[in-house]
């Protein structure tokens, strides 16, 4: 199950991103994926190491509004299949 994460601040680093989601996520993430990091359609792609079909959506909403580099992120489940994240 996989982990969609957006609305990254562009002033983010990647390392940013793997600590802060590592921390949050514990012992969830399998491994993570950011992609177009520094620009304002960065997002990271996290596999999680459960198979439940909704607790990709249960730990979104637990991300969801979180700040990281003082923008509130975006966070959803895939639950029909595997999509890129809405745009912005």
């Amino acid at each position: 199950m996989n982990l969609f994460v957006w609305n990254i601040a562009e002033s983010c680093s990647e390392q940013e991103v793997r600590e802060f989601l590592s921390h949050e996520l514990g012992h969830y993430a399998k491994s993570m994926t950011i992609h177009e990091i520094g620009t304002p359609k960065a997002y990271a792609l996290v596999e999680l190491k459960t198979d439940g079909p909704y607790v990709g959506e249960v730990i979104a909403r637990q991300l969801q509004g979180k700040h990281l580099g003082g923008v509130p992120l975006s966070a959803s489940g895939e639950l029909f299949g595997e999509q890129p994240p809405p745009a912005g």
